[in-house]
This record gives C-alpha cells, sequence and structure tokens, in this order.
C-alpha cells in the first residue's frame, strides 16, 4: 500500500495527538480535596479566628493580667463579659486571675463554668489549654478542701468548693461530663 500525501498528513497529526494525550495524562494533577479535609480546613480556620477574636477582645484583661494588676483585671473582665456573657474565655480568665490572687475556691468555679461551657481549655492541645495552672490548683486546695468538708459537712460552700475541685480532677483525668 502506497502513502500519499493526504495519509502522510493523517498519520502525523495522529501521533501527534497520540504523543499530546500521553503527556497530558503524564501529567500530575492536583488531587481533588474530600469532604473531611475540607471540614478539617474550615475548623482550623475557625479556631484560628476564635483564637484571634478572644486575644483582641481580651487584651486589656491580660495586660492588666501581666502588668500585675489583678483587681484592674477583674474590672476590665466584667466590662468585658456584660458586652458577651457566657463566653467561656472570661470565666477562665476569672479563673486565673482568683488563682493569682489566692481566692482557690472562686478560682475552682470560675475554671469549672468555663471548663462545662467549653472543653477545651483543659485539652493538652488548645492553644488556649490551661491545665497546668488547674491541675496546680487541683493539687494544692483539694487536700484542705476535703479536711475543710469533713470537719463541717453541712457548710454548702465547702461542699460545692469540693464538687468543683473534683469536677476539675476528673476532667484532668480524661473525664467528660
Amino acid at each position: 500500500m502506497k502513502l500519499d500525501r493526504f495519509d502522510k498528513i493523517l498519520l502525523s497529526l495522529l501521533a501527534i495527538t497520540v504523543v499530546a494525550l500521553v503527556v497530558y495524562s503524564a501529567r500530575s494533577f492536583p488531587e481533588k480535596t474530600t469532604a473531611i479535609e475540607t471540614r478539617s480546613m474550615e475548623r482550623d480556620l475557625a479556631a484560628q479566628a476564635r483564637v484571634g477574636l478572644l486575644e483582641k477582645l481580651y487584651a486589656p484583661v491580660t495586660g492588666a493580667m501581666q502588668a500585675g494588676q489583678k483587681q484592674e483585671a477583674l474590672l476590665k473582665l466584667e466590662e468585658v463579659n456584660t458586652r458577651y456573657p457566657g463566653e467561656a474565655h472570661g470565666f477562665i480568665l476569672k479563673g486565673e486571675i482568683l488563682y493569682r490572687m489566692g481566692i482557690l475556691d472562686g478560682a475552682a468555679a470560675g475554671f469549672v463554668r468555663g471548663i462545662k461551657l467549653n472543653g477545651d481549655y483543659i485539652d493538652k492541645n488548645s492553644p488556649f489549654s490551661k491545665r497546668n495552672v488547674i491541675a496546680i490548683l487541683v493539687e494544692k486546695s483539694l487536700p484542705t478542701a476535703l479536711s475543710a468538708y469533713k470537719n463541717s459537712p453541712s457548710n454548702p460552700v465547702l461542699k460545692e468548693n469540693v464538687a468543683n475541685l473534683n469536677y476539675l480532677k476528673s476532667r484532668l483525668a480524661g473525664g467528660c461530663e
């Protein structure tokens, strides 16, 4: 069979098409993200946005705390809490301020309220983790709170303090609500 000019043109176009398809299919394409990866990315972005927002909102409080002005920090915290009632970060900061002031029963109550609203504060991997402070608080005050409660079991304040400390101890150990 003799190939004429038209056949040669068709064969060369066919060869070019085959080469182009091989090159095109050999290229690596970015893989499509799955729904799980998308949700994970959205969750990470939301967490970063939350970190930024809370740092901005509570900057006056943390600034006063770092300057050693605990009373001023509590006043600024109350101002922020009136605008954002029920925000877990406010309760956690209140617990931390009261802990630094030596008011351990109030600190435990603040930590409990904050952790019940958002368990991330007890998580080791959370950017907001207050696990170390809470562990020291429980270790330091639970024995004295238990002995005070045993001496006066009818006192509801002592009973609540022991319950708060036991709750924190349980959450530190990995318990859930």
